[in-house]
């Protein structure tokens, strides 16, 4: 995995981009500058074996707490996308 700069914190690594792009996209509908910082090969070849494809989430330090309250309400189911209940 890439390095996070400075400023910078890294929020959760997950396996490939594609799996990390929901968050970001989340995160960023929030509101949230969000980003990904990942080992380019397996990026290049979509590979995700042993960490090689690993991606990291990380967000602006100021921005980090809003960042870990937004992903503990959707691992705890509290957060949809789509339209508004009926």
């Amino acid at each position: 995995m890439g390095r996070i700069p400075e400023g910078e914190v890294h929020l959760v690594t997950v396996d490939g981009r594609i799996n990390a792009e929901p968050i970001v996209a989340a995160l960023r509908a929030n509101g949230i500058p969000a980003r990904l910082v990942g080992e380019a090969l397996g990026s290049v070849y979509g590979l995700t074996l042993d960490g090689l494809g690993e991606v990291a989430v990380v967000v602006p330090a100021p921005y980090a707490e809003a960042a870990r309250e937004l992903l503990a309400h959707a691992e705890g189911g509290e957060l949809t996308v789509g339209e508004d209940p009926v």
